[in-house]
């Protein structure tokens, strides 16, 4: 897929994720399926760590009026608030207007929400159903099997299966992991077999996180892939 051009893969996954979830009613998931086609910027507050609409945050007005857009540093493009409990209703209302913030803290609601809707993607598209258990720490992972679920997370992934160890700056850009398990080990290729198989989500030095939903389509080891390939 290297040859087509971005913005159609946007498109295309925010059509087939209309159709995936259908009738959802968790808030958190409909937000978290925002990251499949709609690039994010992320800064850390008060030791979160929040996602916002890169689009929506790069505004033209030189006054911020939203405190997110102020901690962020970027023009004001609007009122962004971070999704949470409190406000969760709200986003029916909103959800065309991506202007609410997503805390993808380690072990908060926001990246769980996101493993959920990985899992709804790989069985839509790949007829294979999985479990995914998002990991607070990332102590002791054998990469033997691992799909980068961006452009940075790839390249992170790449050095680590070298044995290359990752420099300070290199681990803050790991926004998320992953492990996960396939429902039947059948559909598993035989040189993966027993292996844990692991995602990462990155985000690059600027702080951005284009997520490349395909990478899930292409880089799991299923034997059916494999007989198409």
């Amino acid at each position: 897929m290297g040859a087509t051009p971005p913005l159609f893969i946007n498109q295309l996954a925010h059509v087939i994720l209309r159709n995936v979830l259908d009738g959802c009613e968790d808030v958190f998931m409909l937000r978290a399926a925002e990251l499949f086609f709609r690039p994010q910027r992320l800064s850390v507050h008060d030791g979160s760590l929040l996602a916002a609409d890169e689009e929506k945050v790069s505004g033209a007005s030189p006054e911020p009026v939203s405190p997110l857009v102020a901690m962020l540093g970027l023009p004001d493009a609007g009122e962004i608030d971070v999704l949470n409990e409190a406000n969760a209703d709200a986003y029916w209302g909103r959800s065309d207007l991506f202007d609410m913030a997503l805390d993808l803290t380690a072990g908060r609601r926001g990246l769980d929400a996101l493993g959920k809707v990985i899992e709804k993607w790989i069985a839509h598209l790949l007829s294979a159903e999985v479990d995914i258990e998002p990991l607070i720490e990332a102590s002791n992972v054998n990469l033997a099997w691992y799909v980068g679920l961006d452009a940075e997370a790839s390249r992170i992934g790449d050095a680590l299966w070298r044995d290359v160890e990752l420099d300070e700056a290199a681990r803050q850009q790991i926004v998320g992991l992953y492990r996960l398990f396939f429902r039947n080990p059948e559909v598993v290729l035989d040189k993966a077999k027993g292996e844990p198989i692991y995602l990462i989500l990155a985000m690059t030095p600027e702080r951005t996180l284009r997520m490349k939903p395909q990478n899930l389509v292409v880089g799991l080891p299923i034997t059916h892939l494999e007989a198409v390939s």
